[in-house]
C-alpha cells in the first residue's frame, strides 16, 4: 500500500483562516493583492494577518513573486487601517523599518 504524501498548500491554509472570520467570498487574487499592498476587505485582512503565522505568509508571498520588504509594507499598512495585529509580524517588519 503506498501512503500519499499530502503537502503543505498555503493558499488554502489563507483561505481557511479568512473563511472563519468573513461570509464574504475572496479568491486567490485577494490574497494576492493583500499581500502585496495591505488593502482589501477589512476582515480578510485581520484573519490574513492576524491569524495565519509568518512562516505560512513567507511562503505564500514567495509563491506570488512577493519581496519580503513588501510583505513587510503590506502588514504595517493593513495594521494602521484594519487593526490588524500579529506580534511576529511586528518584529518581521521592524527589520525592514516599517
Amino acid at each position: 500500500m503506498t501512503v500519499r504524501e499530502r503537502s503543505f498548500d498555503p493558499v488554502a491554509t489563507a483561505f481557511s483562516a479568512i473563511e472563519n472570520a468573513s461570509r464574504s467570498p475572496v479568491s486567490r487574487e485577494d490574497v494576492r493583492r493583500m499581500l502585496e499592498t495591505g488593502s482589501g476587505d477589512p476582515s480578510h485582512l485581520r484573519a490574513l494577518f492576524g491569524d495565519v503565522d509568518l512562516h505560512t505568509l513567507c511562503r505564500l508571498a514567495a509563491l506570488f513573486a512577493i519581496d519580503n520588504r513588501t510583505l513587510a509594507r503590506a502588514y504595517v499598512a493593513a495594521r494602521r487601517t484594519v487593526a490588524a495585529a500579529n506580534s511576529e509580524l511586528d518584529e518581521f517588519a521592524a527589520q525592514f523599518n516599517s
